[in-house]
């Protein structure tokens, strides 16, 4: 079994912007930038929720949320299992407990967005998505992957498809998957220092990877996020030949980590290639481990060795450093009222002032090594530890809200309807939404309902949600995928699949006959609307069809080479 391996971070699926309430991915968004706009809990005196019969874990896994969820691994050493367990942020309940794939599944949450939970399992490299409301299979990507789930995350294209590390031993090092299916849209063969790999981040535009290895200078490197071409690299980066420690994206788009047993750095991409800007050496020589966190002007929170350190991001220069805290592999984060959090990596979470001269209170958490201070809606901070145990601490202010949304579906028809539900923290007393392309352009309701596109097309939206102390505005890029509604569904008739009965009255039942990955499936009617859809995870699904007109139907099952089928509703 390979050996245990460290990351963080953070940073907006399409932007540099902080994480305004999710934590999609290990250290919160794209960038790992630890940097976030929610105001995290004031004390530690009291838990506002505490599970005590949760699966047990052997240590505290890392937490990623969505809305007023969050999942995490629940991991045992002897025999090594794992699941995943999905809770209610608002009082710690179980929502779901995700399948055992194989008996000896190893499953590890790497993100958390509006489309899926994505698990990687450890026993066999598998990639999986499953569905957020109720943990069952989406899809298994059909090409293996080597990532370690306790912390280096997958990061997002602007329409959330994941990026994850590839499998070395097919001289895959990074691809980015389909989140409607799980195809492997693109990969890409650079190497990268280690395996599985921490030093992954992204842009609105472009992967960032630390490449190279034991016979190859290790190099910055940007790779295209739509193509997975490699755009270019930096000149070689002192430093041990592997590389373990993570990459983070600043608030002023610059790239900050620390190498192998060597300095931190901070480049600059200006496009065609990269500039170093500076380069801070640690106090020793020792590895240095933890993540990167950033203020909100953009100065680094680090630690070098037991020591917490404040940088300015311009020239590098020490700021500020706290007092030697018992730190082993610390993970970061910042909240918006600048209060830095930290878990040591030992076994506490410790909060500190901006300037790290005081501790503002501390937590014993035993075992809690890779669970990282996420910083979720209203202020929660849930945090795992070995045992039975979560607990979740939030702060009891009254405060302007912080802008977030869901909606009911990402990919939908021209035509089709979906609808809008506000998960704003700090109880928003005013809405308004604005819908570029679609048939109305916004809305002042708190959910709105119904919302159509008449035009193919990829669309953001807008969220300003507002209270007496503030407001605060969300716009998620890339969220809306409209496509064209025809008549007769693209696929090929095939016997692979078929629906019993046929004729049909109240429902069909989809038998699958060849492959067992879950595939989703739609139902139409010949004027290509959609009735139904959903994913043969079940095994043989059953669609109700008893509110449908009489007349002829056709069942869609998979995205690419989809086969079709059609039946008779009476």
């Amino acid at each position: 079994m390979r050996s245990i391996i460290i990351v963080f971070s953070f940073m907006v699926v399409c932007g540099l912007a902080a994480t305004a309430q999710n934590w999609p991915t290990y250290g919160g968004d794209n960038g790992r930038s630890g940097l976030s706009e929610i105001t995290g809990p004031q004390d530690a005196n009291q838990a506002v929720w505490t599970v005590t019969n949760s699966a047990p874990t052997t240590l505290g896994m890392a937490v990623y949320t969505f809305g007023d969820r969050f999942v995490t691994a629940r991991t045992i050493f002897s025999p090594y299992t794992g699941i995943v367990e999905c809770r209610s942020l608002t009082d710690g309940s179980l929502i779901w407990t995700s399948p055992f794939v194989t008996a000896g599944s190893i499953l590890y949450p790497i993100g958390f967005t509006q489309d899926a939970v994505y698990v990687h399992d450890y026993d066999t490299d598998s990639l999986y998505a499953l569905h957020p409301d109720d943990g069952s299979i989406k899809w298994r990507c059909p090409m293996l992957s080597m990532t370690f789930g306790a912390y280096p995350g997958c990061v997002f294209a602007c329409n959330g498809d994941p990026i994850v590390n590839g499998y070395v031993y097919n001289s895959i090092f990074t691809m980015r998957i389909d989140k409607n299916n799980g195809d492997v849209l693109w990969t890409n063969n650079t190497i990268i220092a280690i395996m599985p790999c921490r030093d992954l981040a992204a842009s609105k535009n472009k992967v960032y990877h630390l490449t190279g290895g034991i016979s190859t200078p290790v190099r910055l490197t940007a790779i295209d996020i739509n193509t997975g071409s490699s755009l270019y690299s930096s000149d070689p980066v002192p430093g041990d030949p592997d590389q373990e420690n993570p990459i983070a994206i600043g608030p002023d788009g610059n790239l900050y980590f620390w190498r192998d047993n060597g300095s931190l750095f901070s480049y600059t991409d200006y496009g065609s290639g990269f500039t170093q800007n500076w380069d801070y050496p640690p106090q020793t020589n020792a590895n240095i481990k933890g993540n990167i966190a950033f203020s909100a002007d953009g100065d680094l929170y680090v630690q070098d060795q037991d020591v917490l350190k404040h940088i300015n991001h311009l020239n590098g220069q020490l700021i500020h450093a706290s007092a030697p805290v018992s730190m082993a592999n610390a993970s970061i984060s910042v909240g918006a009222d600048s209060t830095v959090y930290v878990n040591t990596g030992n076994g506490q979470f410790i909060a500190f002032s901006w300037d790290l001269q005081t501790i503002q209170w501390q937590l014993g958490a035993a075992g809690s090594l890779y669970c990282g201070p996420a910083l979720s809606k209203e202020g929660t901070m849930v945090v795992t530890q070995a045992g039975s145990t979560i607990r979740a601490f939030r702060p009891d202010l009254v405060l302007k809200p912080v802008a977030d949304f869901s909606v009911s579906a990402t990919r939908i028809m021209s035509g089709q309807g979906v609808h809008f539900t506000d998960q704003s923290s700090y109880q928003p007393t005013g809405w308004q939404w604005t819908f570029p392309g679609a048939t109305v352009s916004g809305s002042n309701l708190q959910n709105p309902a119904n919302i159509t596109y008449a035009n193919p097309g990829v669309y953001d939206v807008t969220l300003h949600a507002s209270n007496a102390q503030g407001a605060d505005s969300v716009t998620k890029h890339c969220l809306i995928e409209v496509v064209q509604a025809t008549a007769i569904p693209e696929g090929r008739v095939s016997d692979d699949i078929s629906v019993i009965p046929n004729p049909a009255t109240d429902e069909i039942r989809i038998v699958h006959n060849k492959r067992e990955d879950p595939l989703a499936y739609r139902v139409y009617d010949l004027t290509g609307k959609l009735k139904a859809e959903g994913n043969t995870s079940a095994g043989k699904p059953v669609v109700d069809v008893s509110a449908f007109p009489a007349g002829m139907y056709i069942l869609r099952v998979g995205e690419r080479n989809a086969s079709l089928v059609k039946f008779i509703k009476y």
